[in-house]
């Protein structure tokens, strides 16, 4: 009786262990990690869906809209709603292949059974709008396993004709719908496609998206810039995006939605570029392969911004056809000259070298250089081929009609190499502008002996120094930095920040240091530029009743195997005594190789002066009233 006693007892304590142990169980699983049970449950049944948001305007500083948006219609088909159809010819088709003896691949008759069902809506909307609708299966299997609860698209862009037939042939509350999206539009096709650059489609989903960002995500197609300010402010254009989170069913249909938010539509851009301006200068550009700027002395913001050879922002949406890409590509017209191309400036380059000799008072207007057709330096003769002028020559006509002896001799004779360069590099030289514009290069060069040696180049000799002071030899620029420069000069500054947005009334430069040129040296410095304009290389440039002052240049350089010529001008005006300059301009030519040699006065020159009559026609004429050249 006492053995079966203890029995029992063992018994009941293994009873009530065991009872423990699953009390135990439950209570950890229930209430302990009901948290992660939850979530995971979540995950099996919640879908999140993401709206992108409506990318933003941009426009010119004169409100004419650049870049917007335009309605494109598609057909699509919701197979989520067509999941029994799919299911019920599915079950027809495995019947028929056991009644015939015939093996069953589940998972290929199920690709059958929703192309078949998907071809079976189809023949009717076919035959209504008088076209075929093509579908590849791989396509439909694709998108029914990733994006089930996505609509697949089946014609992208809908004519008005088909948009028109379709809507009256379809139910309004079938899995056939026509969808309302919208793409990129850029009225002005070719107009300024560096600066506004071109968005595409894109999948990519921001961290600003909806709450959920656990669960298993459906996105369409947003726009991501490419290039030019739709890449450099696509935070900014594109908004934040909205969306959904749906519990759904085994079969991935949608049953309730727990969640929404609207989309928040991007903010709108206006840029400094005056649309009119921008014309006339890629219209004075039409046929050469260079670029132009012309910018605004008083406050650094880009006007214009030209460069040839270049392409159709239109023809990049929504997809850039393989074509079209390789085209732009042989023709070099994704280059935007103007801040990603590096050229040596030749004798536009003279500029920096007379402001240095004049802020260290090495020349005044007193000042004369001997000049006898050319100078030597070491072993090398540099000649002066630009100007018939001998002997004792001013320093205003040696600036006017770009003596080369006159920079080399008196910079190798006065200026330290080292102030000559700190100097250069002052001017912003060597160094990006931070125009808010993307892939600016980064490669400028301003050449030191440091930089020689590191390159596994000969020491450095005078004639590294000479070609510096000429604007040849190993110096690389950009445009913009030389049109930045040449703003500078007009403005008494050192340096210059470009802008490609417009600045509100009453905003400024940022401070920068000045040019530390006296009133003399100032009026000494211009008169040499407007000789240039009046009786030097830039004649071609002049405008009756506008006082300009300029610099031409020629650079040799090789490129693609051959000996070849870059054809500048830089300028700003009004640049009469007492007068405030308003705005300056920089052009870039190359040579062709069509056996014409370019020069900067003869080439370059006259696109400039187009682009200065406009502007002196325009500043003065409302934007609503004007007509280009």
């Amino acid at each position: 009786m006492r053995l079966r006693s203890q029995r029992l007892l063992v018994f009941y304590v293994l009873l009530i262990a065991m009872y423990a142990y699953l009390q135990g169980g439950l209570f950890w699983r229930q209430i302990i990690q009901h948290e992660k049970f939850l979530e995971k449950e979540q995950r099996q049944n919640h879908r999140r869906i993401i709206t992108f948001a409506t990318r933003g305007n941009i426009y010119d500083r004169n409100g004419q809209l650049l870049a917007g948006n335009k309605s494109q219609f598609s057909l699509v088909a919701y197979l989520s709603g067509l999941q029994g159809q799919f299911l019920a010819e599915y079950r027809q088709r495995v019947r028929q292949l056991r009644k015939n003896n015939l093996p069953v691949v589940p998972q290929e008759e199920r690709s059958q059974a929703r192309f078949a069902v998907l071809r079976q809506h189809l023949e009717p909307i076919e035959k209504w709008i008088g076209h075929s609708i093509p579908l590849e299966r791989k396509v439909l299997d694709r998108h029914h396993a990733q994006k089930i609860l996505l609509p697949l698209v089946l014609v992208e862009n809908l004519s008005v004709e088909e948009l028109a037939k379709i809507i009256e042939f379809l139910p309004s509350d079938g899995p056939f719908q026509v969808e309302t999206g919208t793409v990129r539009f850029y009225p002005h096709g070719p107009t300024a496609a560096h600066v506004i650059g071109y968005a595409s489609p894109t999948t990519d989903i921001k961290a600003d998206d909806p709450v959920g960002k656990k669960f298993k995500t459906f996105a369409g197609r947003g726009l991501v810039g490419r290039a030019g300010v739709e890449a450099s402010m696509d935070e900014t254009l594109r908004g934040i995006n909205g969306g959904d989170i749906w519990i759904v069913d085994p079969a991935g249909r949608q049953k309730q939605r727990v969640f929404h938010r609207d989309m928040v539509r991007g903010r709108d851009l206006t840029l400094s570029i005056d649309l009119d301006l921008q014309k006339v200068a890629e219209a004075a550009l039409s046929g050469e392969v260079g670029c132009a700027i012309l910018s605004d002395v008083r406050t650094g913001e880009i006007l214009a911004m030209a460069s040839e050879p270049s392409f159709n922002l239109n023809d990049l949406t929504p997809h850039i056809p393989p074509e079209v890409y390789q085209a732009i590509t042989d023709r070099g017209a994704w280059l935007n000259q103007c801040i990603q191309g590096l050229y040596p400036p030749g004798s536009i380059f003279k500029l920096v070298s007379a402001a240095v000799l004049l802020r260290h008072n090495v020349v005044n207007r007193q000042t004369k250089h001997v000049c006898d057709g050319y100078t030597s330096v070491g072993n090398r003769i540099v000649r002066c081929n630009n100007h018939s002028e001998r002997g004792q020559l001013p320093f205003v006509l040696t600036l006017a009609k770009s003596c080369n002896s006159m920079p080399i001799d008196l910079i190798l004779g006065h200026i330290p190499l080292q102030t000559f360069i700190r100097e250069i590099c002052d001017f912003g030289f060597g160094e990006r502008t931070d125009v808010e514009l993307p892939y600016e290069t980064r490669r400028s060069l301003v050449p030191t002996p440091e930089w020689k040696r590191e390159h596994g180049y000969s020491r450095w000799v005078d004639g590294d120094t000479a070609n510096l002071a000429i604007g040849q030899g190993y110096l690389l620029v950009t445009p913009l930095q030389i049109n930045m420069f040449t703003a500078s000069l007009a403005g008494r500054r050192s340096r210059t920040i470009p802008t490609i947005f417009r600045k509100k009334s009453g905003d400024t430069l940022l401070p920068s240091a000045p040019l530390e040129l006296d009133d003399e040296a100032y009026e000494t410095f211009l008169d040499g530029m407007r000789g240039c304009v009046e009786y030097g290389s830039g004649r071609r440039c002049k405008i009756d009743g506008l006082s300009i002052a300029a610099k031409t240049g020629t650079a040799q350089i090789r490129q693609s195997g051959k000996n070849s010529h870059l054809a500048w001008i830089t300028a700003f005006a009004p640049a009469g005594p007492g007068e405030t300059p308003e705005i300056a301009v920089t052009v870039m030519l190359c040579e062709p190789f069509e056996g014409k040699e370019y020069g900067g006065g003869r080439e370059a020159a006259p696109v400039a002066r187009k682009i200065l009559q406009n502007y002196g026609k325009f500043a003065a004429t409302p934007s609503e009233a004007r007509s280009p050249l």
